[in-house]
């Protein structure tokens, strides 16, 4: 409700007001929060002291002495809590007093007012909360004379945010041995210009064992869809690259993106833990430079050995005998090998070895006793990507399966056919995660006639 220039602003910003609250309350609920009892607080081996807004999850540093006493507080309030829980409250950014709806951007120890609300939206404002002040800590803030001089600046690049996560199902844990677990949730926004992105690198930090990391993919939140890029780890590097200009946050608009992380199996995993960061703005490969409150922290997860009570896949390519056709270009069988739960299978991808290409074959389909368990959703540099809606694999049971397809048109013959199942995603019935599978593939090929 701020009291701008043209009497319209003040509904606008009404309107604007709810939904920036209701982004706040949302994000407030999946933050781990200290208690609402300590809002006076430090880090070691720092003399500034912040004020915790409890409400919008916020930080704001005192600006001076006079500030923090003036509002009765005592020194031996101040709680001293760690770099990685204070990174966890986002800088306050805007402030106003109980008095009047004026807005000031504050930056260190400046302030500008903001004009109207289409400023606020031009300085990617919109989603920010304002903390109430007092009368005089807003007199403390020195004055500027422009926005650029506060320090704030039109986004023309790509801003790097994340939203925390709610873990109080999985207590802040990872099982060994599993995928598809997310571990952040980040918000990329573009300015003037779209922002194409080529790679994101995560230091991997904590206490663990390195095998315990296999690979990391993407999810864009708004489709469901996986973000195609291909993931490498080594040295405490995880990167994902993505397809070449694949994957790009238009002009103006924001992207949110899950995180997920495929874990190998270990034992003795023990107080082990994992947590991935940005770094810095390196960290963000992309056509735009990165800006953001790096290091960018995810959660940290400790380790669990589940491997007793959850699903095991194991994925088995079988023999076609020189029986090799566009029929049956290959034969699969999964089996739970453990039998602790029923699994469902929701993605199988396949890759073809030999030199037929997509231009050679076409309408594939996977099959279960000849009836036509999904046909290909996708095909990515030559994979073949499966979505299946239901697929159940019962606990020490299996099921057989069979990949064909029909010829092209303009289909070469000779050319070879070769395919090897490249991965297996699903859920177990009981504890909802992903189990790693065992894939095992047998070299066999046939020529197309």
């Amino acid at each position: 409700m701020l009291k701008f220039n043209k009497k319209t602003y003040f509904y606008q910003f009404s309107g604007l007001a709810l939904v920036m609250f209701a982004i706040f309350l949302f994000n407030i609920r999946q933050a781990k929060a200290l208690s609402p009892e300590i809002n006076q607080v430090k880090v070691p081996g720092e003399a500034t002291v912040y004020y915790l807004n409890h409400v919008t999850h916020q930080r704001k540093a005192y600006i001076n002495e006079a500030v923090f006493l003036d509002y009765g507080n005592e020194w031996s309030a101040v709680k001293t809590i760690s770099p990685e829980e204070l990174a966890k409250w986002p800088e306050a950014r805007l402030i106003k007093t109980a008095a009047s709806e004026d807005l000031y951007y504050i930056n260190g120890s400046e302030k500008i007012k903001m004009n109207n609300l289409q400023d606020i939206i031009n300085y990617n404002l919109e989603n920010v909360l304002p903390i109430t002040v007092s009368d005089f800590e807003l007199s403390q803030y020195q004055e500027e004379s422009s926005y650029e001089a506060a320090g704030l600046e039109k986004s023309a690049g790509l801003s790097v945010s994340q939203i925390l996560l709610d873990n109080a199902q999985s207590g802040n844990s990872l099982v060994v041995g599993t995928n598809d677990n997310q571990v952040m949730l980040l918000r990329f926004r573009a300015g003037e210009e779209a922002a194409v992105f080529q790679s994101l690198t995560f230091k991997v930090a904590g206490i663990h064992n390195e095998n315990l990391i296999d690979s990391v993919s993407l999810i864009d939140t708004a489709t469901g869809e996986n973000i195609e890029g291909s993931s490498s780890y080594s040295n405490g590097q995880l990167t994902f690259r993505f397809r070449q200009n694949d994957f790009y946050v238009p002009a103006g608009n924001t992207i949110e993106v899950k995180v997920l992380l495929d874990l190998n199996y270990l034992d003795n995993v023990n107080n082990q833990t994992i947590r991935l960061r940005l770094e810095n703005s390196e960290a963000v490969v992309a056509n735009l430079a990165a800006a953001g409150n790096f290091p960018i922290l995810g959660t940290e997860f400790k380790m669990v050995d589940a491997g007793h009570i959850l699903g095991k896949i194991n994925a088995l390519e079988l023999s076609f005998n020189g029986s090799g056709s566009v029929k049956n270009l290959g034969k699969f069988r999964l089996s739970e090998i453990s039998g602790n739960e029923d699994i469902y299978i929701k993605q199988l991808i396949f890759r073809n070895n030999g030199s037929a290409t997509r231009y050679d074959l076409e309408l594939f389909k996977l099959k279960r006793d000849n009836q036509v368990v999904a046909t290909v959703s996708q095909i990515v540099d030559g994979d073949l990507i499966f979505k299946v809606n239901y697929l159940r694999l019962p606990a020490n049971g299996s099921l057989d399966l069979s990949l064909s397809a029909n010829f092209s048109d303009d289909y070469q013959s000779g050319r070879s056919v070769d395919w090897n199942l490249e991965g297996v995603s699903a859920v177990g019935a009981t504890y909802k995660l992903s189990p790693a599978p065992d894939i095992n593939n047998i070299s066999e090929s046939f020529l197309l006639p």
